[in-house]
């Protein structure tokens, strides 16, 4: 019995060991590694002058590695050929920098890693490396400062390219289209301001560019760009600041395509406003029309009648002084498209019906239309048409918690073939004005007129503007709840719209400025704000 009881202690007492022994098994960690890595010695020696190496050796007191190198690093003055950097994937104690190019003489190179160096464990960053060298017998030292801001979105790009263009005896405008600067630096990821230093002493032109492409060549099809307008003369106090805008293209043709009997599609890029597009040989058509197709950059070139036993058929887009063609190959299985009405959007207290037809609208006829609202008393209204947007707009006065009717009969809307709607009736229904919020707005401080006063949404879409021209009071009444921006545009040409700058005409942007937070606006809810302008 004693042994019994004397194999059971011993068989706990095991147990209780082995458990004993689990636990202390179980790693619990030490404190985190937050430490970034540190250079223990560059060779050639950072800020080396009458530099004649081709690699540069960088040793730190751990293992290391590169991330986002593409975006981060920045070589000011721009090389030719992309030096070769390593370690590429792999981690290593050495940052080694292989020059592919002939670099010039008596020129500081300042090699900008912004936040690519990591360790290898935790990820610490060695924040803003730069390797500096000279080819000749000093450093150059001077530097400016300043800010990238976008001239109409709220939230500016990141990796902009801040860069400076020597202007001497063969500068020219038009340089920025072919040649890098001879300065550059980057605003990475989480700045808006920069700071360019270890410049040479001399005049320069300042230009800003956010990029796909990141070749520091102005590309105005794809890139924004911004600049001072006066050259700068280094040394200076000043502090800088570019406004970025995406360049309004002159128009031009891409493509086009016979898509229907009475229809080509046109691709184009640019301003469509003063595009004309003629078919060649002429006299083949009796009318044509345009129509843009929304969002995308494509048109509708519409025509009459058909054109038959051709196989092809230029169609020429001519803009002040350019002209261009593009051959159009015609095909013999392509139909005719039919008209087709639709609604387009929803009404609401402050906007009108639109309707739309998928063939050019030619004749509107309002006494064959008819609108009765839920009382069956008939109302009166106003038609517009967009001829650019294919859009017919039926305007009236609305009540809160109505419904319309909207009747139309055949004749009240024709297209240019000459085809008629048939009988169509349409129901609307508004909301209660408690279902909706208002911004109510006084404007002080003003001299400078017109301004444009919009109420955009995050996405910075524009649900409702008025152009002012003195100080007041305005009201933005029957707005869907949801965040918005109040904007004012200082439309300095009086057009009714936000004008980008120009580079060679070195015209800058239109002046925006916004309410400085995103506004909340709930329904059955007014939002007062005070609008200074300067």
């Amino acid at each position: 019995m004693i042994k019994h009881s004397i194999q059971i202690i011993l068989v706990a007492f095991i147990a209780l060991l082995i458990v004993q022994c689990a636990k202390r098994g179980n790693p619990t960690g030490g404190p985190v590694d937050e430490t970034p890595p540190e250079i223990l010695r560059a060779t050639p020696d950072n800020y080396t002058t009458n530099f004649e190496n081709q690699i540069i050796e960088i040793t730190f007191d751990e293992y290391i590695k590169l991330e986002n190198l593409e975006r981060q690093l920045v070589v000011s003055p721009p090389l030719k050929n992309r030096p070769l950097i390593k370690p590429l994937g792999a981690a290593s104690r050495k940052l080694t920098i292989e020059i592919l190019d002939t670099l010039l003489d008596n020129t500081t190179y300042v090699f900008s890693f912004g936040q690519s160096i990591v360790d290898n464990t935790e990820g610490n960053v060695y924040p803003f490396y730069k390797y500096v060298f000279s080819t000749g017998s000093y450093i150059d030292s001077l530097k400016i400062s300043g800010s990238v801001t976008d001239a109409l979105n709220y939230k500016t790009d990141e990796f902009v390219n801040v860069m400076l263009y020597e202007v001497d005896s063969s500068y020219t405008d038009s340089i920025v289209y072919k040649q890098q600067p001879r300065y550059v630096v980057n605003t990475l990821d989480s700045l808006t301001t920069f700071t360019m230093e270890n410049l040479r002493a001399g005049q320069y032109k300042m230009i800003a560019l956010k990029e796909p492409a990141s070749d520091l060549i102005f590309n105005p099809d794809r890139d924004k760009i911004g600049f001072i307008s006066d050259v700068i003369s280094v040394p200076t106090d000043e502090v800088f600041e570019v406004e970025l805008f995406k360049p309004v293209l002159d128009p031009k043709v891409l493509r086009a395509s016979h898509e229907a009997a009475n229809r080509f599609q046109v691709g184009y890029a640019g301003n469509l406003d003063s595009m004309q597009l003629k078919v060649l040989p002429e006299g083949l058509l009796e009318q044509s029309r345009i129509v843009r197709q929304q969002d995308i950059d494509t048109l509708n070139f519409w025509y009459r009648p058909a054109i038959v036993e051709r196989d092809s058929v230029l169609l020429e887009a001519s803009y002040k002084s350019y002209k261009d063609t593009v051959v159009v190959r015609l095909r013999e299985d392509r139909e005719v498209d039919s008209l087709i009405l639709s609604k387009e959007g929803q009404l609401t207290l402050n906007s009108p019906i639109q309707l739309k037809t998928n063939t050019p609208i030619s004749v509107i006829d309002a006494a064959s239309m008819t609108l009765i609202d839920k009382d069956s008393l008939v109302i009166p209204f106003t038609t517009k048409l967009d001829s650019l947007k294919n859009i017919l707009s039926i305007d009236f006065e609305k009540t809160e918690s109505n419904r319309y009717n909207l009747q139309m009969r055949p004749g009240s809307i024709v297209d240019m073939y000459g085809t008629s709607i048939d009988t169509t009736t349409y129901v609307y229904a508004t909301k209660t004005a408690r279902e909706y919020g208002a911004f109510l707005t006084t404007v002080t401080g003003g001299t400078k007129w017109p301004v444009i006063l919009q109420i955009v949404k995050e996405d910075l879409s524009v649900v409702a503007e008025k152009t002012i021209t003195e100080n007041g009071d305005y009201d933005f009444n029957y707005i869907t709840p949801g965040n918005y921006y109040i904007r004012s545009i200082y439309d300095s040409n009086a057009n009714g719209r936000y004008d980008p700058g120009n580079f060679l005409e070195n015209r800058q942007p239109e002046e925006v400025v916004y309410i400085p937070a995103l506004i909340t606006l709930l329904a059955n809810f007014d939002v007062v704000e005070t609008i200074v302008l300067e």
